[in-house]
């Protein structure tokens, strides 16, 4: 081997194990940021529970779907252990998709299950008759009344008999494991 082709070759082994080790910082700056915006959005979650959690919402008359001759009061329909799927037509489809999956995987008879209601306000009438398979639960006045609608997040809960959300989860799409375990937890608090 010559001069040249030796420079030649330890250039290019320099470059390689140089390019590699580049890499590799730049891999674990990327990793630290992708943590450190998962614990963000982690962190902004737990806050928002804490700050809704046992909050009262507006006891108002609600109905199923489009029909508005068989209207009840909110009140009546907790008596009866249900959960509530909260979100709005601007939520990204794959997050109520998921959640509904995990619903349907959890909760087989959801469809036809009296004690699952989904509430979207601002869906379009023409799905109140049927979204991801079920009538919306449409509230006479709009909203439940409670600050974390206006975060435009989805979130399940299940109130107490005072209208005080008694358990509260927000899907989040980076670790949507959390939703489905949340969902196995009400499971086995409906079956009660």
């Amino acid at each position: 081997m010559n001069n040249y082709q030796y420079i030649s070759y330890s250039i290019f082994l320099f470059s390689i194990i140089f390019s590699c080790c580049n890499n590799s910082g730049v891999k674990r700056e990327k990793d630290l940021e992708t943590n450190d915006y998962l614990e963000l959005v982690e962190n902004k979650i737990n806050k928002l529970i804490d700050n809704n959690l046992n909050l009262v919402v507006d006891n108002q008359t609600v109905y199923l779907g489009i029909d508005s001759l068989n209207k009840m009061e909110l009140q009546r329909i907790i008596e009866n252990n249900v959960f509530f799927f909260y979100f709005s037509y601007q939520t990204c489809p794959p997050c109520i998709q998921q959640t509904v999956s995990y619903i349907k995987e959890v909760f087989p008879d959801y469809e036809n299950n009296d004690r699952i209601f989904f509430i979207a306000p601002d869906y379009p009438p023409r799905f109140r008759r049927n979204c991801y398979g079920k009538a919306l639960l449409v509230l006479s006045k709009i909203k439940l009344g409670i600050p974390l609608e206006a975060e435009n997040v989805p979130f399940i809960f299940s109130l107490n008999n005072k209208l005080a959300i008694e358990k509260l989860h927000i899907v989040n799409k980076e670790d949507f494991a959390k939703t489905f375990d949340f969902l196995k937890m009400l499971s086995e608090q409906v079956e009660e």
